[in-house]
């Protein structure tokens, strides 16, 4: 079988939808309701999907995997227009690429119903070099209608260099940061500094990897809007997809 780690094999998995979608809900916290999913790729390798997607996001074919499931999502947003919205992640690592913005812009262009059900999740693995096109590229998405995610804020050394430059609509908050910030009081200081950026630039906070009662006990406190996790929901296969 063809190894996914190298450029042409990962190429051919994407091609091929030799991948796995799974969804897994996103919960506002107030009313209970779903208010979306996030689509969740899977690879049947022994290094899981971290070490399928690193090297794709260093030889630059992660491009390929973001644009098939873009088009998948538009392709089933169009065919159960009344179903969910999803959010579907965009690595870093794809928008430093020449040419990408303009297959994403077309790739998005074929998409027949209101782009707020489709929120793109701009994901912190990749540290971007040019956060100017970055920063254009998600202003231009705004103003299409999609909603922008800033994923796993706190995970990395790069979540305040996105939140000085980047324009977003949602803080998904990485889940060990949360986890963490119960039970030291030096995490729990940021994280409360962080939910004071709520009315000055009007971000939603979305806490995942909530697996117990205790953490949505003190989501709940702190004042979330929204929560994923397998207290919540674990990740199903999305039903709705043609192969």
């Amino acid at each position: 079988m063809i190894d996914p780690r190298t450029f042409h094999g990962f190429r051919e998995h994407v091609s091929e939808h030799m991948y796995r979608v799974m969804k897994q809900p996103i919960v506002e916290l107030d009313s209970g309701e779903i208010s979306h999913y996030e689509w969740l790729v899977r690879f049947e390798h022994e290094a899981g999907v971290v070490g399928v997607i690193r090297p794709a996001e260093l030889s630059g074919a992660i491009k390929d995997l973001d644009l098939s499931m873009l088009a998948r999502a538009v392709l089933t947003l169009n065919k159960y227009p009344d179903g969910h919205g999803m959010a579907v992640n965009l690595s870093g690592a794809s928008i430093d690429l020449p040419g990408f913005e303009h297959a994403l812009m077309a790739c998005l262009s074929a998409l027949e119903g209101p782009p707020s059900k489709l929120m793109i999740e701009l994901t912190e693995t990749w540290d971007l070099d040019n956060l100017h096109k970055a920063k254009d590229i998600l202003i231009k998405l705004q103003d299409r209608g999609h909603k922008i995610c800033l994923d796993d804020v706190g995970a990395g050394a790069a979540s305040i260099r996105y939140l000085r430059a980047l324009p977003a609509d949602y803080l998904k908050i990485d889940g060990e940061f949360v986890v963490s910030a119960m039970t030291n009081e030096r995490e729990e200081a940021i994280l409360d500094a962080l939910f004071t950026l709520r009315d000055s630039l009007g971000f939603k906070f979305i806490a995942e990897g909530v697996e117990t009662d205790q953490i949505m006990d003190f989501i709940r406190q702190k004042g979330f809007d929204a929560a994923q996790g397998y207290a919540i929901g674990k990740p199903t296969p999305e039903t709705r997809l043609d192969n």
